[in-house]
């Protein structure tokens, strides 16, 4: 990426572990969890940091981690958003059903569980001082599958088949870039901090070019400058970075077709491999992509990089063969 990294994104296990991508914010103190498998790599301090989780769907080895994250947030004040597709609300109900809830009269934690899918869906609220009992459950619009925006970043669903059920992939956007020049900030004397991150968010909201900007000098006082131009003294825009995250989904053309859609000019696709393409079969009768396949789509989707995951482990004799395989792919060798 040649732009400076607003997104940091690694996956959470090794490609032949549970699914888990944390994606920290720069500058935000936040982070974005994408499945929820195993966690217990993740420092209690990166737990924290987490504000939104995405599942694509809820077979274990996707959700096996939400009782850990849980057991870190109990005593924090919130909110933790979980979204997810149809059906996700009643097995977070489920797993919060099965423990006893008697000394948490006091606790802050509110869990919000919002639903997506092809027909809408529907959020439902558990709060712990409630002992997490489901409630306030509001219908959600069919919408287009934005699920989450906010001024520095949107996240948008797909649903895609794996199987009989709903499985989510999901894309991570920044919606303008706004880089800042070191060296522009040195020659009008003015002093990094805080406040550049305030004026970056200014200009994705597209506030009025006369704003005033309270501008801290180096070594020390400050200035007002308009935003328009101050963002002409030390900034430019452009488009911002986009990560595709693709779980579960059977090799058919139409999940193939809307993954390349959704992922389209990413600067980085992370992208499920869990079949070489010599067992294409095995792949379709389990409803999971090849490694062929997924660096054919990250390649027809005009991805920047690719990272594979989610590798069956009858492959772990040979643990480079389906990066490999993918990386063949996305190179456009055996690329029909």
């Amino acid at each position: 990426m040649n732009m400076r990294s607003v997104f940091y994104p690694r996956l959470v296990n090794d490609a032949f572990g549970d699914p888990a991508l944390y994606v920290r914010l720069a500058h935000r103190g936040e982070a974005l969890l994408f499945d929820c498998g195993d966690l217990h790599l993740l420092t209690t301090r990166e737990t924290l940091k987490i504000r939104e989780v995405f599942i694509s769907h809820a077979h274990i080895d996707h959700l096996i981690g939400f009782d850990a994250l849980l057991r870190t947030f109990l005593h924090q004040e919130g909110p933790l958003r979980i979204y997810g597709p149809p059906g996700l609300a009643d097995r977070i109900a489920g797993r919060l059903s099965g423990y006893t809830w008697n000394l948490v009269a006091g606790y802050p934690l509110v869990l919000t569980v919002s639903e997506w899918g092809p027909d809408g869906g529907r959020q439902v609220v558990f709060r712990a001082a409630h002992s997490f009992r489901p409630e306030e459950e509001t219908p959600l619009e069919k919408g287009e599958g934005l699920l989450r925006q906010t001024d520095y970043y949107r996240v948008r669903a797909v649903p895609l088949d794996h199987g009989n059920i709903v499985s989510l992939a999901f894309v991570l956007e920044e919606p303008l870039h706004v880089a800042i020049h070191k060296d522009a900030l040195v020659h009008h004397g003015y002093r990094p901090g805080p406040w550049l991150t305030r004026f970056k968010d200014r200009m994705r909201q597209g506030v009025a070019p006369e704003t005033p900007v309270l501008v801290p000098l180096d070594p020390k006082g400050e200035i007002v400058v308009p935003l328009a131009e101050l963002s002409r003294q030390i900034a430019h825009v452009e488009r911002g970075m986009k990560i595709s995250y693709v779980t579960d989904a059977a090799p058919t053309e139409k999940n193939m077709e809307k993954i390349a859609a959704l992922g389209a000019d990413s600067h980085l696709m992370v992208i499920e491999a869990t079949f070489a393409h010599r067992d294409l079969e095995r792949a379709m009768q389990r409803n999971h992509l090849t490694a062929r396949l997924a660096g054919q789509i990250a390649r027809k989707a005009r991805a920047a990089r690719l990272l594979v995951f989610h590798h069956s482990p009858r492959y772990q004799e040979n643990p480079e063969l389906l990066a490999d395989e993918a990386r063949e792919a996305f190179a456009g060798e055996n690329y029909d």
